[in-house]
């Protein structure tokens, strides 16, 4: 049988500052460290893989977070070939940085590049970009647009309404654990953020009124967002080539400060196609959560009907127009997706939660209290 390869390592227990030397042999379910004070077994599963060059690798361990052991950079080979799984993000940044060098050097000059190749291969990026690592990036996101969105933090509420997500996006294989957070705007809006983080406003409560139907409507739509990474497409497509590199190479700069503010709320807007995309999965995880497709139609018909009384009522008080766009303000042909969800009509089943659930779901972001959160 051939033999495991063995590593000279340092190798730091994490109660000193004291490096120690070690010999680490690669084995087919564990590192085993054998340092000079002591002997231990570090299993890939609990492993994990922190910054590298070109010269050694760092790892940490989940149950020994004070804990590190670097290996010299020969040792990749070796760690890949037996825990792919945790040893494959070089691999990612290789694939992401070969996309990107193609783009630039096919299109001849880095300005082309930046305005027109990039957004052509931000599916591909997205698709390629390491989950670990968009469920970051939508973290950042979220908290930047926490800076002017605040968080209804309504614990009772998110607490009923949670499960009834979770269930949505189980129905719909969205591939990502869901954040959701209802945020105070007077405007009837919904967005999905990279990573599984998706938001809903105090103004789309307000909209949806008692259909509870309509509100998980949207969020089923936000849901198909999500299952495409079209969050992390929109990020890609308007922050341009040196965020997107910034990102592939683990950066912490300037770079990588573009893509957060690149990707603020008025950026994550998604294309035709996409929204499409959006409200066929939508109908799809309705149909298997037991609602009826059609109160897409419902959700579509209370948004505009809602936002048009919204602005009348701000012309006629002087107020100034919303610098957030409503949900449908960035999602075209209107009338066509509503006749689209309500041919997929069927018979509904019971609600997830009963109407008195509901209203206290719906009391939890009172959008009124957006006026005195700004005074």
């Amino acid at each position: 049988m051939e033999s495991a390869a063995t590593f000279d390592a340092r190798y730091f227990d994490g109660k000193s500052g004291h490096a120690q030397t070690a010999s680490v042999r690669v084995g087919r379910d564990s590192l085993l460290i054998d340092a000079e004070r002591e002997a231990v077994e570090w299993r890939y599963s609990d492993i994990t893989l922190g910054p590298k060059n070109d010269v050694e690798i760092r790892l940490g361990n989940r149950k020994y977070p004070d804990a590190a052991l670097i290996l010299p950079a020969s040792a990749h080979e070796a760690l890949d070939n037996a825990a792919p799984d945790v040893f494959s993000g070089a691999h990612e940044r290789k694939k992401m940085t070969a996309l990107v060098a193609a783009l630039v050097f096919g299109a001849g000059i880095v300005t082309a590049g930046i305005f027109f190749g990039v957004p052509a291969i931000s599916g591909p990026l997205a698709e390629r970009t390491p989950k670990d690592l968009e469920i970051q990036i939508g973290e950042n996101l979220a908290a930047q647009i926490n800076t002017f969105l605040k968080p209804c933090d309504n614990e009772a509420a998110l607490a009923q309404i949670t499960p009834v997500i979770d269930d949505l996006a189980v129905k719909g294989d969205v591939g990502f654990p869901i954040r959701f957070q209802f945020v105070r705007a007077a405007a009837p809006n919904a967005m999905a953020l990279p990573g599984g983080q998706v938001m809903a406003t105090s103004g789309l409560l307000d909209a949806v009124e008692g259909d509870q139907e309509a509100f998980l409507a949207v969020i089923a739509h936000e849901l198909g967002h999500v299952r495409a990474r079209d969050g992390m497409r929109a990020v890609y497509r308007n922050a341009g080539l040196g965020a997107a590199l910034e990102i592939i190479t683990g950066g912490s700069g300037a770079a990588q400060q573009a893509v957060l503010v690149g990707g603020q709320l008025s950026q994550l807007r998604h294309t035709r196609v996409q929204e499409t995309a959006a409200d066929e999965t939508a109908m799809e995880i309705l149909a298997a959560a037991g609602h009826d497709p059609a109160s897409l139609a419902r959700a579509f018909r209370a948004i505009t009907s809602h936002d048009f009384d919204a602005e009348d009522r701000d012309k006629k008080q002087g107020k100034k127009a919303r610098e957030l766009p409503t949900w449908l303000r960035t999602h075209p042909d209107t009338d066509a997706r509503i006749e689209a969800s309500l041919a997929r009509q069927s018979s509904p089943g019971p609600l997830p939660l009963t109407v008195e659930e509901w209203n206290a779901v719906a009391a939890a972001c009172p959008a009124k209290d957006e006026e005195n959160d700004k005074s």
